[in-house]
């Protein structure tokens, strides 16, 4: 019965740091679709929906997290690609790239090209007329959060406590799962 119980403490701290980036990823700013046409999706409506959102961004900064809808049946990659002059590049497989102008306002904290076949993008406002945008949200604990689980678990094992060494090591187990996760 014991046995049950360090392994439900184990899996409730694994479960609170998935949770709470889960939470995290949910609240995140204004939720905006992107329609992609399943058949046959255009480089040129892709900028379209950019540029009204840049539009968006500059009338009223506010952190929103982008959604594109629609799965290819082809799968098709859709990729985004900043250039030198720091225009956005939009890009289908079998069609012509689309540049979007959007006067270095984007400012990427991802590698380039970014796959979007299944992406959601997250951006936030800098300041009045740049944005950053970010495919995934990190989400980590301090490092002393570590040191005190570290402390945990040592006292858990001298002193025989399993549920406090099952606590202690449940909760780095789960923030690092949850840095893994894709939301």
């Amino acid at each position: 019965m014991r046995s049950y119980l360090i392994l439900a403490v184990f899996l409730l701290a694994a479960i609170v740091p998935v949770l709470l980036a889960w939470i995290r990823t949910r609240r995140w700013g204004l939720p905006v679709r992107v329609y992609v046409d399943r058949e046959d999706p255009k480089p040129s409506d892709l900028a379209r929906y950019l540029a009204e959102i840049a539009q968006r961004l500059d009338a009223r900064p506010e952190r929103m997290r982008i959604v594109f809808d629609g799965r290819n049946r082809d799968n098709k990659r859709i990729l985004l690609d900043l250039k030198t002059d720091r225009t956005l590049s939009v890009s289908v497989d079998g069609h012509r790239p689309q540049t979007v102008d959007l006067r270095a306002r984007w400012i990427a904290d991802h590698p380039v090209p970014l796959d979007l076949r299944h992406a959601v993008l997250y951006v936030e406002p800098v300041d009045a007329n740049r944005f950053r945008v970010l495919p995934a949200l990190r989400f980590s604990f301090p490092i002393s959060v570590f040191a005190l689980c570290s402390l945990a678990a040592t006292a858990g094992l001298v002193f025989l406590i399993p549920e406090l060494v099952a606590a202690a090591v449940g909760l780095p187990v789960g923030a690092a799962l949850s840095a893994k996760l894709k939301f």
